[in-house]
């Protein structure tokens, strides 16, 4: 059985977001793959959304699992589910459109798992679109992204993702943080 490499995000606005992160990434060694690699944490404003939302803390991780991208969305959704996030319908989620892409809201998350790439797959379904069609626009899952594999191929724009930042039109500050 093949071992796939994926890349995910993890963001939190809500609270403590350092441990809603740091316990989805227990909750996705245990149960979705090896964790390979991890970015630093990243802060940043809210994107898309109301000006009085909370700053989001982001991570991105690099990870190998036997699992199918079916199989990984259920248990990222089952994550999200266990640390507190109540619906996938109203949320941010644009790697999946179980609920109506125009009713989709942005809100305020303890946690949001976003699958990045799975190997250099392009799937286009009504479950499940990767890489995620939103990623070259938003500049807090790239530069995390370049922290981790800044040489990884885009399977759509056949660009490195360090070329996709550099051609990154989201202007919002992303900064480091010097957590752990």
């Amino acid at each position: 059985m093949k071992k796939h490499n994926v890349y995910l995000l993890q963001g939190s606005n809500k609270e403590n977001k350092k441990k809603y992160l740091d316990e989805s990434l227990f909750l996705i060694s245990k149960k979705i793959g090896e964790i390979i690699k991890k970015s630093s944490y990243f802060e940043s404003i809210a994107w898309n959304m109301n000006k009085n939302t909370s700053f989001f803390y982001n991570r991105a991780l690099h990870i190998k699992t036997f699992h199918s991208p079916i199989e990984l969305l259920e248990k990222i959704l089952n994550i999200e589910f266990l640390i507190g996030r109540k619906s996938t319908c109203s949320s941010s989620r644009s790697t999946t459109t179980h609920c109506n892409p125009k009713n989709r809201l942005y809100q305020d998350r303890e946690i949001d798992i976003d699958i990045l790439f799975y190997d250099h797959l392009i799937i286009q379904s009504s479950m499940l679109t990767i890489p995620h069609p939103l990623f070259h626009f938003r500049r807090f899952a790239i530069e995390p992204m370049c922290e981790i594999s800044p040489k990884k191929h885009h399977p759509v724009f056949h660009l490195t993702l360090l070329e996709i930042l550099g051609g990154c039109v989201d202007k919002l500050e992303v900064k480091k943080m010097d957590i752990s």
